[in-house]
């Protein structure tokens, strides 16, 4: 689950310093609403977002800043970006050729305090557990000629004798492809369509099986039923076939036949 930390961090009466710390999305921006909403609403006139540990931001989480921005600017103010990581700044960017009233980015936080008109300010380091990561993209097996299916099962671990024990050798990690920090996304973007585009077509196949198996149990419990309505039917048959010979047998032992013909007959 996605998670957003909001720390307010008073400069004076009129400067806001907000440090983020996780992702902002639209799962987290009520988060950050809850903090931005009420500002342009005091006497606070520059609030400076401080984003080095922003991990992640999208759309929706610059619309917020944007509102606020655009809010501030009504009454004589600006919100302020300060260390941006650079898919963010990429990101601003975009925004701001298309809109040029768009909040500014500066690349440290003196610089964004000194548009603010304060000199010099030094902030504690934030509270929490060490800096983590962004998750890494590893690569996906490839199909091999004649293969039919990708292979995802590790490999057994080789093992070798030392000193007259035997030992295992654990397999060799697969090579981890790292984030481009300063390239371009658009390989990792295509190769993420593309597998996206193969787990919809996964899917529609296994829909249509589904479909197939459901259709084909259907006709065996219908089958099944007329089995067993053929089976009582031929079951009552045979009550009355045998009912109708037992009826005959009893109707010619009481037949009383004349003398020549029992004569004759034998």
């Amino acid at each position: 689950m996605m998670q957003l930390s909001v720390r307010l961090v008073p400069i004076d009466d009129a400067t806001l310093v907000i440090a983020l710390t996780g992702e902002l999305d639209t799962t987290t921006r009520p988060v950050l609403a809850a903090f931005l909403d009420p500002l342009p609403r005091s006497p606070v006139m520059h609030v400076l977002v401080a984003a080095g540990d922003l991990w992640f931001c999208d759309l929706n989480g610059l619309e917020q800043l944007a509102a606020t921005h655009d809010a501030l600017l009504a009454k004589g103010g600006h919100l302020a970006v300060a260390e941006p990581r650079p898919p963010l700044r990429r990101l601003i960017s975009l925004m701001s050729e298309q809109d040029q009233t768009f909040f500014p980015v500066f690349a440290s936080m003196a610089e964004a305090l000194a548009s603010a008109g304060v000199a010099e300010y030094r902030t504690e380091a934030p509270p929490g557990g060490a800096y983590r990561h962004l998750p890494y993209m590893r690569p996906l097996p490839r199909l091999q000629s004649g293969a039919r299916r990708l292979r995802t099962r590790r490999e057994p671990s080789l093992a070798f004798q030392t000193g007259g024990a035997t030992t295992r050798e654990a397999p060799a990690a697969s090579p981890v492809a790292p984030i481009p920090s300063g390239g371009s996304l658009a390989p990792l973007v295509e190769r993420s369509r593309m597998l996206r585009r193969q787990a919809f077509d996964q899917k529609q196949t296994l829909a249509r099986r589904r479909a197939t198996a459901v259709e084909a149990r259907s006709l065996l419990h219908t089958t099944l039923e007329r089995c067993d309505d053929n089976l009582a039917a031929i079951r009552s048959n045979l009550v009355q076939a045998r009912a109708v010979v037992s009826l005959g047998h009893l109707r010619v032992g009481s037949l009383k036949l004349p003398t020549s013909f029992r004569l004759n007959g034998g």
